[in-house]
């Protein structure tokens, strides 16, 4: 769009600090933007950028005026991919966030499937960590968010329930553990515990199974080595004498070849139970029709699953 041409440079300026560079990144001549910025100092009757130190830096007139036009610029691209997505599943990027930890098991056969059905339009997944996702929903950097229930929620979200698959312990086939004949929770404090970041509620649950065992949230969290890279846990799960909490279809693969084993230790709170997740998206932004089908895919993939019959867990 022409009129957004000169908020484009003045952006470019910023960045690169040079006409010829701001010129060369947007396909127009030094020159013209040149002649852009002259124009905005005219009109706003300040001066944007300092030109006598070798290199061109926005003043603090400039750099006000830039955070002003790179949000407009984010907004007005923002709203171009909205438009194409809600128009028609036929073209558009949907951007997804998802949990490391339920990203394989929620996404593969949904995700197949809108490809296979519509190939025409585009995704984009990003890993999103536990202290970030939010933070992504409400800058519009995600179009919608799938994963483990937040420890609360944020008024400007909304949030769909999904009834998830609990993790589970696992070791080493030749685990010297899988010899007795009972495992306690107390038989695992003294050993390394790996698996990803998860909300409290979860360790919350832990904690009231076995109250004794820990003296406190954080004793708790302090006892996990941590990591989005489930690809890292799976090689020390079976590097290392480590046990692992991890979601059974990350290592399902594992497990048929033998190489890896569940681990029943007494009185877990997650056998026989499900855990809460959520799809989530910015309340103020319409979900657009093709991530609307994606969480139908989704919900209609967990309908089918073996544990929708169990009763839901969760915070």
């Amino acid at each position: 769009m022409d009129g957004l041409n000169p908020l484009r440079q003045l952006v470019a300026l910023g960045d690169t600090g040079n006409f010829r560079l701001a010129g060369e990144a947007l396909g127009v001549s030094h020159s013209a933007v040149s002649q852009t910025i002259r124009k905005l100092e005219e009109s706003y009757g300040v001066e944007l950028f300092d030109r006598t130190r070798g290199r061109t830096v926005p003043t603090a007139f400039g750099e006000r005026l830039i955070e002003s036009a790179r949000r407009s610029l984010n907004d007005m691209d923002t709203a171009a991919r909205d438009l194409q997505l809600m128009e028609s599943h036929q073209g558009g990027r949907l951007v997804i966030g998802v949990d490391p930890a339920v990203s394989e098991s929620l996404l593969s056969l949904p995700l197949a499937k809108m490809i296979n059905k519509h190939p025409s339009l585009q995704f984009t997944v990003l890993s999103c960590n536990r202290a970030r996702w939010e933070k992504r929903l409400r800058n519009r950097e995600i179009d919608v968010y799938l994963g483990l229930q937040p420890d609360r929620e944020e008024d400007v979200l909304s949030y769909r329930k999904l009834v998830l698959q609990p993790p589970a312990l696992f070791c080493r086939s030749d685990h010297a553990l899988l010899s007795k004949p009972t495992i306690l929770i107390n038989d695992l404090r003294h050993l390394s515990v790996i698996g990803g970041d998860v909300p409290d509620w979860f360790l919350w649950r832990i904690l009231d199974a076995y109250p004794d065992a820990f003296s406190g949230l954080q004793d708790l969290r302090g006892t996990f080595l941590t990591s989005q890279d489930f690809g890292l846990l799976r090689q020390l799960l079976l590097r290392t004498n480590a046990l692992a909490i991890l979601p059974e279809f990350i290592i399902q693969q594992e497990i048929a070849t033998g190489l890896v084993r569940k681990i029943e230790v007494q009185r877990w709170p997650f056998n026989d139970s499900t855990i809460s997740g959520v799809a989530a998206w910015l309340r103020e932004r319409p979900l657009p029709p093709a991530a609307k089908q994606l969480l139908s895919e989704v919900q209609r993939m967990l309908d089918q699953s073996v544990f929708r019959r169990r009763t839901p867990g969760g915070p």
